[in-house]
């Protein structure tokens, strides 16, 4: 394979945008659709939830739904207190650990993220999403090895685990195994074709490896999901570039670069 030798791969934490010469492989978000809600249905959620918790203090399953309800909308520091007062009222709560363990990594604390996360798989050892969050959270670490034991488990316990293929991928491309990488993509997007990044993962591998043709149809897969896809936009334009299109790859450049930053929350790049 005619591998580029001057790209090279960058990590960092969640939220930031991640970019290395401006291209980048992220992690997909969550495996589950988002609900069509609003962020003024979300608070009418958090709402009737206080008035629950009012009305009946010591019931922890109304903090859980409040907590949830704060993290759609990312707030993330307000759904870790809910979810730790929910503990509080009954340690038994495994959706309560599930929950803070999401909300502390996403607030940057990790490393609790993980311990909370551990203990729902402690409790729920078949919990594929679960292995596969955990694994996410220790690749912000940078803990390659037990990040592929979490998405091999994930995969293990359901096969059918997009989000978990696509997270593999990425410690694949991290380690320059482009063939295997690229397969894990191209499972991602067989069992969901609506997974926008698994196309944009699949596109980098093509171009890393000097097929910027498959690159490039690739990433216009991707595009048609999410036309307004900023990163997917600026490898388009990188792709153009290396087959000589360069009056091509300046226009889709410079539409980029007006486009609002993405929001693929779940991520991480290859490194």
């Amino acid at each position: 394979m005619n591998i580029r030798p001057t790209t090279r791969w960058c990590f960092r934490i969640p939220l930031g945008l991640l970019s290395c010469a401006g291209l980048l492989l992220m992690l997909a978000s969550y495996p589950l659709k988002a609900e069509p809600q609003t962020r003024a249905e979300v608070e009418k959620i958090i709402e009737a939830a206080t008035r629950s918790i009012k009305a009946q203090p010591n019931k922890g399953q109304f903090y859980i739904d409040r907590g949830q309800a704060y993290f759609k909308i990312h707030e993330f520091d307000k759904a870790a207190e809910d979810y730790s007062k929910a503990i509080e009222l009954d340690d038994s709560q495994d959706e309560a650990y599930f929950g803070r363990g999401m909300a502390l990594g996403r607030a940057g604390f990790i490393e609790d993220g993980i311990s909370d996360l551990t203990v729902y798989i402690q409790r729920n050892p078949k919990s594929s999403l679960a292995y596969t969050k955990r694994g996410i959270r220790n690749l912000w670490l940078g803990d390659r090895g037990k990040a592929e034991a979490d998405f091999k488990k994930a995969i293990e316990l359901d096969s059918r685990n997009a989000e978990a293929h696509d997270d593999l991928g990425v410690i694949y491309a991290q380690r320059e195994q482009y063939q295997e990488a690229g397969s894990h993509f191209m499972t991602t997007i067989s069992l969901d074709p609506s997974y926008q990044k698994a196309y944009h993962n699949l596109s980098m591998v093509y171009y890393l490896t000097g097929n910027d043709s498959e690159a490039l149809a690739t990433i216009d897969k991707g595009l048609q999901l999410s036309p307004e896809a900023r990163n997917s936009m600026m490898l388009k334009s990188l792709i153009l570039e290396s087959m000589g299109k360069l009056d091509e790859a300046a226009a889709v450049k410079e539409v980029a670069e007006f486009l609002p930053k993405g929001n693929w929350s779940e991520q991480a790049p290859v490194q």
